[in-house]
């Protein structure tokens, strides 16, 4: 081999070397996300790697049926509903076992070591996000009566239901435990209650929040982040405002800031990394796929996005059928390795 051939072959290893590990220095991620569907699965991804996910046996766990947030009932009102068995929503893992809600209201438990359902409760209605919460239970968010279901994982029972709001999505709480944020997904609301008497105290509203998911407690403890992909206007009507990151101050209670995002990244959940310098984004782009979106937590700038959907789907002839035909993904549970 010639040393200008030889030269060749030496940077194209290097340049893919760098590449990968730029990925992978950029984020530093470890551990193994599970993503939940309308498809009733859950997709794995792992971010050491950040491949997107091919294989239908290794690549997913199936929970259930496929079944749409859509459906059936939300805050209180009937809509049409095709599927009955609910696809999976939000889901928490505790002590070596992942607990999933689904759009039926039904709690599937998961052995993490075997990946395989070891059980299925009734619990509520319809869930929509599933929180570890301080006390140690999970607190599932019900879209259809807007109640917080306190749920003892060790006692595998509900222990405590709380009514807040119509069609309730997400949950999290201070640092000092005085106050708690719940998201009402249609009415675009985020009540704030104080934690010791589980009574509102104030409701958050924005115009940029029209039609919202879950949320989440930003690592410096003073920041709510809200997901508002604002699929809908004002009382369900046609869309308003665009996809974004809104972000409330919890000294004031009021909006800080507004992270607007590109029209094909229509965010459902958030989390953080344990050292809190990357946020991962669940996201609906509408289309043929949904994704994974890489972000950092302090410049709020866009580093990866990862097919979840349309990477298995295309290559295994699978297509939607409900949706208008788009696969939609929804909250997240993280394994995160030391």
């Amino acid at each position: 081999m010639s040393f200008k051939k030889s030269a060749l072959v030496v940077f194209v290893v290097l340049g893919v070397a760098c590449l990968v590990f730029g990925v992978q220095a950029a984020t530093g991620l470890k551990g193994t996300v599970y993503i939940a569907g309308h498809g009733g699965h859950l997709a794995i991804v792992d971010l050491a790697t950040l491949n997107p996910p091919t294989d239908i046996e290794k690549d997913r766990i199936v929970l259930t049926e496929a079944g749409s947030e859509m459906e059936g009932k939300i805050a209180g009102m009937d809509f049409e509903q095709t599927k009955k068995g609910g696809g999976s929503h939000g889901s928490a893992i505790v002590g070596g076992k992942l607990y999933a809600g689904l759009l039926n209201g039904k709690v599937i438990v998961v052995d993490m070591k075997t990946r395989k359902k070891i059980e299925t409760l009734d619990v509520g209605k319809k869930f929509c996000d599933a929180v570890v919460g301080p006390d140690g239970n999970i607190y599932f968010e019900d879209m259809a009566d807007g109640n917080v279901y306190v749920w003892d994982p060790k006692g595998m029972k509900t222990v405590d239901k709380m009514p807040v709001g119509k069609a309730v999505c997400g949950i999290a709480w201070t640092k000092g435990l005085d106050k708690a944020y719940v998201s009402d997904m249609p009415l675009g609301v985020i009540y704030v209650l104080d934690w010791k008497t589980k009574k509102t105290i104030k409701e958050i509203k924005d115009p940029a929040m029209t039609f919202i998911h879950q949320i989440r407690m930003a690592p410096d403890q003073k920041h709510l982040w809200v997901t508002a992909p604002n699929e809908f206007g004002p009382g369900l009507s046609a869309r308003t405002q665009k996809p974004q990151i809104v972000i409330i101050d919890t000294k004031t209670d009021a909006v800080s800031e507004h992270v607007v995002l590109p029209d094909d990244v229509n965010l459902h959940d958030v989390k953080f990394s344990p050292d809190g310098k990357t946020a991962l984004i669940t996201a609906r782009t509408y289309g043929d796929d949904s994704l994974l979106v890489i972000m950092d937590a302090k410049t709020h700038k866009i580093e990866k996005r990862v097919s979840v959907c349309a990477s298995c789907h295309k290559p295994n002839g699978i297509t939607v059928g409900m949706d208008k035909g788009s696969p939609l993904l929804c909250g997240m549970a993280v394994d995160w390795q030391k």
